[in-house]
């Protein structure tokens, strides 16, 4: 198929066909900035750190929350893993449900999922209980093969553990070349790139050029999104 694209700044016009698709969660399916962001002030309240602003705990969104409590808010392992615990008390219970679909992703994934010849997935660095509760909600976990996420202890985390978990599933041999990671942020680009499949950055989530700027393709919108995936005008 033909499709339109942003890549580096410049209109590429490209053929190309996947036959597996992973979509990250948060900043591609779903924007859930309110709820994440309302959850980590929660957590740095109760832990008697000053809040920071919104670009700092914008750089929370996507990849592992313990690893940022570690290297971004510069809290040792137990002081990290109690910010976790209070991220959670409030995220799994509220902060879940302050979400919502990006508009025409659910029309994507319906469309997709009419399509024989390819097969949808989730890869998320958000534990795995929390994605199947919010696919489950949004009414979109139908038109997903498998999901892959982090567990809450720890034990699996970060985008390429994620992917590499799911692409363990895959047939022996599968064509890597026609398999492809959807992600807004920099951990999706590396994660996709560390395991040998082909990677597009969108630009509507949370990251921005610079970030996801080594991606294969790049796409600015949900709409251009959609004319990747399945062509037309």
């Amino acid at each position: 198929m033909v499709v339109s694209l942003v890549k580096k700044k410049e209109r590429l016009i490209v053929k190309i066909k996947f036959d597996k698709i992973l979509f990250d969660l948060d900043g591609t399916i779903t924007d859930s900035k309110e709820g994440i962001l309302k959850s980590l002030r929660y957590a740095f309240d109760k832990m008697g750190i000053e809040n920071h602003d919104e670009e700092f705990l914008m750089s929370f969104v996507g990849p592992p929350l313990m690893d940022s409590f570690i290297h971004k808010a510069n809290l040792n392992e137990n002081d990290a893993q109690k910010a976790l615990g209070f991220y959670r008390e409030r995220f799994q219970t509220i902060g879940i449900y302050e979400n919502k679909l990006y508009p025409g992703i659910s029309e994507i994934l319906h469309l997709l999922s009419q399509r024989n010849d390819l097969k949808v997935y989730i890869a998320t660095a958000k534990p795995l209980p929390f994605t199947i509760r919010i696919l489950e909600y949004f009414k979109v976990i139908k038109y997903f093969d498998d999901i892959s996420g982090s567990t809450l202890d720890g034990s699996v985390s970060g985008k390429t553990q994620v992917i590499t978990n799911l692409l363990n599933k895959f047939e022996p041999g599968f064509n890597r070349e026609s398999t492809i990671m959807i992600g807004d942020r920099d951990h999706d680009i590396t994660g996709a790139k560390e395991n040998g499949i082909k990677s597009l950055g969108v630009l509507y989530g949370y990251g921005d050029m610079d970030e996801i700027r080594d991606a294969d393709y790049i796409v600015e919108s949900v709409p251009e999104l959609k004319k990747f995936l399945l062509g037309g005008k």
